[in-house]
């Protein structure tokens, strides 16, 4: 995929609210299907996304604002499955966010942080940006 080229995307734009989370997780998991991709890997698909689209409901616009979240996907030349979440809330760059020591007990560890390091073990690469006001994560899965 060159810069240049018409978006390639297929996409579904939803109020970020909870009771959508199926919707999304629907849609491209629809689409990993109709390309027959591998059971396990839609699994995963389907875990990381509930993470990261629970993660933005919840925590992405402040004071109570609620906001939309546009997802999409795309079957890469590369041979790569990849997920894009867009949302307009606050920025929040997950690769900003250190691996939890999983050494420790959990009365030792510091709350949070282990849905990211889900989302990181599960898929094959993550990549944020934040581009004209927006939040954009690209996570991929190798089929």
């Amino acid at each position: 995929m060159r810069p240049s080229d018409p978006d390639p995307f297929f996409w579904i734009e939803l109020p970020g609210t909870t009771n959508n989370l199926g919707k999304f997780q629907k849609f491209i998991l629809d689409h990993a299907k109709g390309h027959q991709i591998q059971v396990d890997i839609t699994g995963k698909v389907e875990l990381v996304l509930e993470e990261v689209l629970l993660n933005i409901m919840n925590h992405a616009y402040s004071g109570g604002q609620q906001g939309t979240i546009k997802a999409g996907c795309v079957f890469s030349d590369e041979g790569k499955f990849i997920v894009r979440i867009i949302d307009q809330g606050s920025p929040f760059d997950p690769s900003s966010i250190p691996e939890p020591d999983t050494t420790l007990s959990v009365e030792e560890r510091n709350i949070g942080g282990l849905g990211i390091f889900l989302v990181r073990k599960l898929s094959d690469h993550v990549l944020y940006k934040r581009v004209d006001g927006q939040n954009i994560l690209d996570i991929g899965f190798k089929i």
